[in-house]
C-alpha cells in the first residue's frame, strides 16, 4: 500500500495511476479525508442510481407477475443457477 498526499498525487498523477494497476494507492487530503485509487476493469459493473432503480422496479414487477423462479430450500447458489440455465 502506498499513501500519498493530494499534492504529491497532483504532481505525479501518471506515476500513481501506473502504480494503482498493481498496488493499493491511498490519497490523503486534510480537507477531504482519504481516497482509494482503483482502476476500473472490464469486469466491473458501473451503473447510475436511475438505471439501478429501474432494474429493481422491473424485477419487482416480474416477481408480482409470477415470473420469478424461487430457490429451493437448502439449494446452493451454484445449483440454483445451474437449474435456471437448464430450464
Amino acid at each position: 500500500m502506498v499513501v500519498v498526499s493530494s499534492r504529491e498525487f497532483r504532481a505525479n498523477q501518471k506515476k500513481y495511476f501506473d502504480l494503482a494497476q498493481s498496488s493499493l494507492v491511498v490519497i490523503t487530503s486534510r480537507t477531504f479525508g482519504s481516497y482509494k485509487l482503483v482502476p476500473v476493469r472490464d469486469t466491473d459493473t458501473i451503473i447510475n442510481e436511475d438505471e439501478l432503480q429501474a432494474k429493481i422496479n422491473r424485477g419487482i414487477a416480474e416477481y408480482e407477475q409470477g415470473k420469478a423462479i424461487a430457490m429451493n430450500e437448502g439449494e446452493t447458489s451454484e445449483a440454483y443457477l445451474s437449474r435456471l440455465l437448464s430450464e
